[in-house]
């Protein structure tokens, strides 16, 4: 409902307020912005404070944001409640998930993160109910209802998590804490810990190579998250249909999820992530030139695969390199870094677009943006696997 939904608003929104796309972009952008500068700050609070009781705030926070969207009168109206959303957002997804995840799997990392990445697909067919609402119903009676929900779906699952599995009797993959196995055996390959800690880290090259490559790895990510809808919507696709064609997008970005988790845990998650870089440039330019709906859905059937790729790997490589002690900690502190690409882009398209009446030239530039990831990680230095 947020990280890809909310473009759905987009155009609705521009509407209502009689305002440049350029105009509603900046708030797209500014929530980016609030997670990078809050991300070193949230990745202390995990750590200090547990996952659990960290998630169930966001929950109340996120759908408050949506219920305070819902009364919005004007631009800025819409971005200070766009700002509480990204604030309860931020708090109650990803870093924390990410982070019980790393404190319980290890020989299975990436086929875990895959796993949980299958929510991102699974939501995502919700999009066209969200679009078809917005357009029949309203963009306020939505929110608003979104907004409760949220909070009454939310905070009884993050009351479920658990924090490491030791306090629990268990060492990661399942194994007891008393030298004994659990009902099933873990496996696979088990990944030694960096042993450096956070002020080591920040000095050491992989840090920041991981840190850039992941910035470049979601350039175009950060402009289509919020102008693919828009630019469908110009070359002749109506807004449901393009709402389809987004949820087609996400949805093919599942098995992406699984293929990545499993190539990465057997050929090593750097390789697999170029790959997955260099893929996802090729179809934004295909997405440049687009004119149909065939070119389209070649365009969403690649990105989508390469999309959801990327993202299990690249949890898997901080994972990796930063080991599960520090793993929030590094993880929040590398948000400002990895979150300019994606303030930037969004904005940099709209301009575009103001200017000229067309994404094409934004997009031919995130291609390559995109695609230089994969030069990035060659910087990394990847801590040795034992059998």
């Amino acid at each position: 409902m947020f990280n890809t939904g909310a473009q759905a608003l987009f155009l609705p929104l521009q509407r209502e307020f009689g305002v440049t796309r350029t105009a509603i972009t900046v708030a797209f952008s500014l929530r980016r912005l609030e997670g990078g500068l809050t991300g070193p700050l949230e990745g202390y609070l995990i750590h200090w404070i547990g996952p659990r009781r960290y998630m169930m705030g966001g929950w109340v926070v996120f759908g408050a944001g949506f219920v305070v969207l819902s009364f919005s009168q004007n631009i800025y109206h819409f971005y200070a409640s766009f700002l509480l959303i990204t604030l309860g957002q931020s708090v109650a997804g990803f870093l924390p998930i990410v982070t019980v995840l790393i404190n319980w799997f290890n020989a299975w990392r990436g086929r875990a993160i895959s796993i949980y990445q299958l929510g991102g697909s699974f939501g995502a067919l919700l999009i066209p109910a969200f679009t078809w609402s917005i357009l029949y119903y309203g963009w306020r009676p939505t929110t608003f209802v979104v907004g409760v929900a949220t909070i009454l779906i939310g905070v009884p699952l993050a009351a479920v998590m658990r924090e490491g599995p030791e306090r629990y009797g268990y060492l990661p993959d399942g194994k007891r804490a008393d030298g004994g196995e659990a009902a099933s055996e873990s496996g696979g390959s088990e990944q030694s810990e960096t042993g450096l800690t956070v002020g080591q880290s920040l000095r050491d090259r992989s840090f920041w190579f991981l840190a850039l490559s992941h910035s470049a790895g979601i350039t175009a990510w950060g402009a289509l998250q919020v102008h693919q809808i828009p630019a469908l919507v110009d070359i002749g696709i109506d807004e449901l249909a393009a709402a389809g064609v987004l949820t087609y997008t996400l949805a093919v970005a599942a098995p992406g999820r699984v293929i990545g988790g499993f190539l990465g845990d057997w050929l090593g998650p750097r390789k697999v992530t170029a790959v997955a870089f260099i893929l996802q440039g090729v179809s934004v330019t295909i997405l440049a030139f687009a004119t149909s709906m065939t070119e389209v859905m070649v365009f969403a059937s690649i990105f989508g695969v390469a999309f959801g790729a990327r993202g299990t790997l690249m949890t898997v490589l901080r994972a990796e390199v930063f080991g599960r002690e520090n793993f929030s900690r590094l993880a929040g502190l590398m948000d400002p870094i990895s979150s300019v690409s994606v303030v930037v882009t969004p904005i940099v398209a709209a301009l575009v677009y103001d200017n000229i009446g067309s994404y094409q030239i934004a997009f031919l530039m995130l291609a390559v943006l995109n695609a230089s990831g994969a030069l990035l990680l060659l910087g990394i230095r990847m801590p040795s696997r034992r059998r």
